[in-house]
């Protein structure tokens, strides 16, 4: 049998461009389609609360299951190799905690901005502080999702284009930028979860594409790959089990740990996620929802890292293709978008360069609109009360996206200079942007659900303690000026934990534990209502 040849092209050729064109017209006709629809703001947030459970589910995916992992879990297993992947194994946990605790009661208050719920079982300041974390959130991961697009775009495109000044990473930064804000004011969350479905396919095939060309040109598989992982210097397949060196950087019991509660926090505290979950019709929708996702987050994480793997095996045994001739492993998350637009014959990478594009602008087309939903609903009507409505509703959050899109991008400059600068991988970087707001977030609605005795006497101290511990966990090394940090798979669960420990002894120091109104909107009271009761609302 012949041996298939090995190619190199230099970036990416005219097919690449005319399959990214192409897809990027799908998705805008998408777009106008859905915004044509739309009738009201409820459309554009909830999508009428009609929307299928299995495109809601692949969405979902789609949405947490970025380009940030999508891009830095290959890297993440050539670089340190198996542990984080292990985390998986808390997926059951997880599953039980949003399919009985949170999916039930969520849908029974029939929400549009989650943090409603904040006001109902607190106070309107309590309110404030939920959403101004939810912002702070979403903006740190929207700018690092550009960030990673515009890498990946940068890696495959070929050498810089002498005509333009500085760094070609930033004109992608701009072209994201300017293409998402158009969607984002358009298309409202039907057209989202839709083009969710058609990225989340693209995603699974470029996985496909890398593992079938390393099976096809080198005669290997999986196993092959692995023991070639084995045997490099400078890694290990698998962590430790568990040490209590908080300094190690991962081992099995914090990956699942990190998972763990990464799931129950974003999927009970985070606008994005529930936002989808209020989209469906009922609570078997909503639930159906998530199962789909998991499965296929599961499928997607094996997929990923054996992809990783194949790549290592790859570029070690062809060292004159790796990128800038680096040492693989060094070269960890340049691998990846390098072998798209060197390897893969001309259109397949412009098939899965489009799904990064539009992963990134989806990601701001979410994190957009779930931002204007929580603005709009729960900190703009305060600012406007009283005065004269000069715009309708629908042009006043379709402009909003607007704005809340240019700021994103304005801040992934920033984050393209850091990440550079700090030389971290993807997935390290995440709690330093983002998922240091996660667990403070999470807590409040915990504490709201589960601490009767809890009041915003005691919930907002608990989590502002939580913040300035969640801030100091990510930022150790630059804080301190030293080499070692604490593990980044402890920064959602430890500042959450002291946030519930810090609550429930306040409680019984400034609570004098007699009746008050958010009592109604503790999670035992609210899921034992009937599924189809009117939602409780405001004081009685």
């Amino acid at each position: 049998m012949t041996e298939p040849q090995l190619k190199f092209n230099s970036g990416l050729e005219s097919l690449d461009f005319a399959a990214i064109a192409a897809y990027l017209l799908a998705t805008f006709g998408i777009a106008l389609w859905f915004g044509h629809r739309q009738k009201d703001s409820d459309d554009f947030f909830v999508g009428g609360r009609a929307m299928p459970w299995f495109a809601v589910g692949l969405s979902i995916l789609a949405t947490l299951f970025s380009t940030l992992t999508y891009l830095g879990a290959p890297g993440e297993v050539i670089k340190n190799g198996f542990g984080h992947f292990l985390g998986f194994l808390a997926i059951p946990f997880g599953m039980a905690v949003v399919m009985l605790l949170w999916i039930p009661f969520f849908m029974r208050l029939k929400l549009t901005s989650a943090y409603e719920y904040l006001e109902l079982r607190f106070n309107y300041p309590v309110r404030c502080i939920g959403a101004s974390l939810f912002i702070l959130l979403r903006l740190g991961w929207m700018s690092m999702v550009i960030f990673a697009a515009s890498l990946a775009l940068d890696r495959v495109k070929g050498p810089d284009v002498s005509w333009l000044p500085g760094h070609d990473i930033y004109w992608w930064i701009c072209l994201i930028g300017l293409v998402a804000a158009v969607y984002t004011s358009i298309g409202g969350i039907q057209a989202m979860i839709w083009t969710d479905v058609l990225q989340c396919l693209l995603l699974i095939i470029g996985i496909f594409l890398v593992i079938g060309y390393v099976v096809l040109v080198d005669r290997t598989g999986p196993l092959d790959w692995w023991k070639t992982a084995a045997n490099t210097a400078g890694r290990n397949n698998l962590p430790p089990l568990f040490s209590l060196d908080l300094t190690v950087r991962v081992t099995i019991m914090t990956a699942m740990i990190d998972k763990f509660f990464w799931t129950i926090c974003t999927h009970g505290s985070d606008q994005v996620v529930l936002q989808r979950y209020f989209s469906t019709s009922s609570l078997k929708s909503a639930r159906r929802s998530y199962l789909v996702s998991a499965i296929v987050d599961i499928t997607m994480g094996i997929l990923l890292a054996t992809c990783g793997l194949a790549l290592l095996a790859f570029y070690l045994k062809h060292a004159e293709l790796a990128p800038d001739g680096i040492d693989p492993v060094k070269a960890a998350e340049k691998l990846f978008p390098h072998f798209l637009g060197s390897q893969l014959p001309a259109g397949f990478a412009g098939l899965v360069i489009s799904a990064f594009l539009c992963d990134a602008i989806q990601t701001l087309e979410a994190g957009a609109n779930a931002i204007t939903a929580v603005a709009s609903k729960d900190i703009v009507p305060q600012l406007r009360r009283g005065s004269t409505k000069v715009l309708s509703e629908l042009t006043f959050v379709r402009l909003l996206s607007i704005v809340i899109t240019v700021i994103v991008t304005a801040n992934a400059f920033f984050v393209t200079y850091v990440v550079t600068e700090m030389g971290e991988t993807i997935i390290g970087m995440m709690p330093k942007f983002f998922n240091m707001f996660v667990g403070p977030l999470a807590s409040l609605f915990i504490i709201g659900m589960f601490f009767p005795r809890c009041t915003a006497r005691s919930a907002i101290p608990a989590v502002a303690c939580s913040f300035v511990l969640s801030i100091v966990w990510s930022w150790w090394k630059m804080l301190f000026g030293v080499d070692k940090e604490p593990t980044f798979q402890l920064a959602i669960a430890v500042p959450c934990l002291t946030s519930l420990v810090i609550a429930q002894v306040l409680s019984w120091i400034v609570e004098n534990g007699g009746e008050h109104h958010g009592l109604r909107f503790t999670w035992k009271s609210v899921v034992s209502r009937p599924e189809n009761a009117e939602p409780l609302r405001g004081i009685p």
